[in-house]
């Protein structure tokens, strides 16, 4: 017994070692607002040369926040990060959102808990680095609370390890979309005007795949709500987007569009203009 717990205690040392407990995080203290809590959290390399940073919210039961393109219903987040020291270009990014029934349409966003990653650059890696976040989010439960909030953060790289912190990031940062693979990606995307307006979507998706969602992001006066595969035939997927609220000067054969893919969990994305 002796010697097997010996050897599980060095497992478990090596582990840290290798990983969590070798980054320096800091985090900013809760906020408490209606529906959940957030907060800013960063993570250092042990050397200090790089600094990884996020927005952290957790919801209560039955609450949500939403992706940069909700849907017809919805809030995205709007964060400013002025007034942040020894860093450059702030930008949040989204990890893989879920697609969920909101009113009498489906949305894109998060439940439960989601760490928004903040990509930076660090201008100094002797000197603290201050992060702020000002903005506005919506946290909805049976109604939608636009929630405005002022956070900061000082990383002074010399604070110890917190394993929350650093799980978060890594969970965030490795749920981003990526390109398109040539197992998941658009293949083909045609408009079509009868009996109304529709996009028509054919997507590779890899063999064997349950669940397919399509997110669709023209400009901003579209507010194109995400949609679910009506069909799955082997390694094609087939969806239809409604373009009943397009605007009445919308030209859909013209527009560069962003659309993501998710597809059991894995989200892809590429820009495509469609076809007639």
């Amino acid at each position: 017994m002796i010697k097997a717990l010996t050897i599980l205690t060095g497992g478990i040392v090596a582990l840290l070692s290798a990983g969590f407990s070798a980054s320096l995080a800091a985090s900013s203290d809760w906020l408490t607002v209606s529906g959940g809590k957030m907060r800013l959290v960063t993570s250092a390399s042990p050397d200090g040369a790089t600094l990884r940073a996020g927005l952290q919210i957790k919801l209560d039961d039955g609450w949500k926040t939403y992706w940069r393109s909700p849907g017809a219903s919805g809030i995205p987040p709007q964060v400013s990060f002025l007034g942040s020291k020894n860093v450059t270009d702030p930008k949040l990014m989204f990890p893989i959102p879920t697609v969920f029934s909101d009113g009498d349409g489906l949305s894109a966003g998060y439940k439960q808990e989601v760490t928004f990653p903040i990509s930076l650059q660090r201008l100094s890696n002797s000197a603290p680095t201050t992060l702020n976040a000002n903005g506005l989010i919506g946290i909805c439960g049976e109604i939608c609370i636009p929630v405005q909030f002022s956070l900061s953060v000082t990383d002074n790289n010399n604070v110890g390890s917190q394993f929350d912190v650093v799980a978060a990031l890594n969970k965030a940062n490795s749920s981003l979309i990526s390109p398109s693979t040539p197992t998941q990606n658009i293949s083909e995307m045609k408009f079509g005007t009868s009996p109304s307006p529709h996009f028509k979507v054919t997507a590779q998706v890899p063999s064997g795949s349950d669940k397919a969602e399509l997110h669709v992001e023209g400009p901003y006066n579209w507010y194109l709500s995400p949609v679910r595969a009506k069909t799955i035939d082997g390694t094609k997927a087939h969806f239809e987007i409604p373009l009943k609220s397009l605007p009445k000067n919308a030209k859909p054969t013209k527009t560069k569009l962003k659309v993501s893919l998710v597809v059991d969990g894995r989200g892809t994305e590429q820009e495509i203009t469609p076809s007639q």
